[in-house]
């Protein structure tokens, strides 16, 4: 009897061991389905928050994705090779990213943008307008809008500055000031442009102090230059061309190229396509980013299209169909890198007015 009681006691506890070890392996596998399902969802979310890190495109190439090496997680929103000419007039085949800029989701407080630092030069306004022309740009004798103005440049966010022309601090988030800020290189542009024949109007208004008066955020920043946007068209029917200036909050890094020996702020484009008619608005970018790349290869970025999640997601370009946010240089540029590129984008702008299909 006994050696069949132990035989017994073996059988059944072998049994109890298996149902143990199947049980734990269930337990692990649901253990295991809950933390990828709860790492899909943070990555999810996290993408929301930083566009930057990529795009999931299911919910199996997620799980791929992890294998590979972390840079992997980091690429750019796009990127374009192009070719450049160095000094030594080689050509040399870069690869340029696209990054995101954080220009509008960084939102100062009023009390901060009202406050001016002391200016490292005193006639800052001097320093813009003193800047020449290049050699062989006169103004155009062949081409002429006679008078009328038919590109009308705006600054919704008008008090952005930059870093080496204010004094006792190197930190983006203090890059502004009522005096030397984009508005400066709004008249550069105009100025430009005129010189090429193509009649330009450069709106100044301080949107910061208005936003003041109103006891209104900076959240509406926007709200305001439309209304400035609609007055212009409604007074000026000859108004085609709507461009709002900004800079980015990007290092100089990041917002500066050198071409032929010499540095240029280098140019994005910013497209809402928060309403309906905004592939018009693409279409113009598209032609004014072919045009910079073909005479001034690496100067753009690129094309940035933010919907309503992203931001504005409009940015009154559904006011008009060749509208569009330029964003030149960034925070740490000099009016030197400025100028060039307001004259290579006034370059642009007078070919794409005048050689157009209309």
């Amino acid at each position: 009897m006994f050696p069949k009681v132990k035989k017994y006691t073996k059988k059944k506890k072998k049994s109890i061991l298996i149902v143990l070890l199947y049980l734990a392996i269930i337990l692990f596998s649901i253990w295991l389905l809950v933390v990828l399902l709860l790492s899909y969802y943070l990555w999810h979310d996290e993408i929301k928050e930083n566009p930057l890190l990529g795009k999931v495109d299911s919910f199996s190439n997620f799980y791929m994705e992890t294998l590979k090496d972390s840079s992997d997680f980091l690429k750019p929103l796009g990127e374009t090779d192009v070719t450049l000419k160095g000094t030594s007039n080689e050509k040399e085949k870069i690869n340029i990213q696209l990054e995101q800029p954080d220009r509008d989701e960084f939102q100062p407080a009023m009390k901060d943008l009202l406050k001016d630092r002391e200016l490292a030069f005193k006639n800052i306004d001097a320093i813009f307008e003193s800047m020449k022309s290049p050699k062989g740009i006169t103004k155009d004798s062949i081409h002429s809008t006679f008078g009328r103005d038919i590109i009308y440049i705006y600054h919704t966010h008008n008090r952005e500055s930059f870093l080496p022309y204010l004094k006792g601090t190197d930190k983006p988030e203090d890059a502004y000031h009522s005096k030397a800020n984009i508005t400066l290189v709004g008249e550069m542009l105009g100025r430009a442009l005129e010189r090429r024949g193509v009649g330009t109007k450069v709106d100044s208004t301080d949107i910061v102090q208005e936003l003041s008066l109103r006891e209104l955020n900076y959240n509406s920043s926007y709200n305001l230059s439309e209304e400035l946007v609609r007055s212009a068209r409604a007074e000026n029917k000859d108004f085609d061309i709507f461009l709002d200036l900004h800079r980015d909050s990007l290092r100089k890094d990041s917002t500066t190229l050198e071409m032929n020996g010499e540095n240029y702020a280098r140019l994005l484009f910013v497209v809402g396509t928060g309403h309906e008619e905004f592939m018009k608005n693409l279409s113009f970018t598209e032609g004014l980013h072919k045009l910079l790349a073909t005479q001034y290869p690496g100067l753009s970025k690129g094309i940035l299209k933010k919907d309503s999640s992203q931001g504005n997601g409009v940015y009154n370009q559904d006011i008009s169909p060749n509208s569009v946010i330029v964003e030149i240089g960034g925070v740490d540029n000099t009016v030197e890198e400025l100028h060039r590129t307001t004259e290579a984008l006034a370059d642009v702008l007078s070919d794409y007015y005048w050689h157009r299909e209309k």
